[in-house]
């Protein structure tokens, strides 16, 4: 096996990893009209956030673009999970809320989330899963730093 190979497999696995778990928080909320993409935002915001935060913070903290984050929020506050306001000294700031919906649901939701990370990380011990994260975050730091050097 060559190390192109290798990489390709490792890669091809992290998004198997992403898609099973979207998957099967979808199967889950099937009847809810709520995607398992949705419901992760959610818990994130619960678990990091529960008194609000800033889209730009949001962008920062999960690696995805403003784009992609404003238009997530914007599906789950026509969905009545979420609202914002503008900061009133820059109207392009806008902070993300949880609503009274979503506050309701909370335990729920967090429930349906830990069960599903459970079942995919039942196979590894903590000193794997801590091992996994610093691996994790170390290809995260490397594609950050080529980010920042391609213009």
């Amino acid at each position: 096996m060559t190390d192109e190979f290798q990489t390709e497999e490792l890669l091809l696995l992290l998004k198997k990893i992403s898609i099973d778990m979207e998957t099967r928080l979808d199967r889950k909320l099937k009847k809810q009209d709520i995607s398992g993409t949705q419901v992760y935002f959610l818990a994130y915001i619960l678990r990091h956030h529960p008194d609000g935060t800033y889209i730009t913070q949001l962008c920062r903290e999960i690696g995805v673009s403003k784009a992609t984050v404003s238009a997530l929020v914007k599906k789950l506050r026509e969905k009545g999970y979420l609202y914002f306001l503008e900061d009133p000294k820059d109207i392009r700031k806008k902070m993300v809320f949880p609503t009274e919906q979503l506050k309701d649901k909370r335990e729920e939701l967090l429930a349906q989330v830990q069960q599903m990370e459970n079942e995919i990380c039942r196979v590894l011990n903590l000193k794997e899963k801590k091992q996994l994260r610093e691996l994790e975050q170390k290809m995260l730091l490397g594609l950050k730093k080529d980010e920042e050097v391609t213009p």
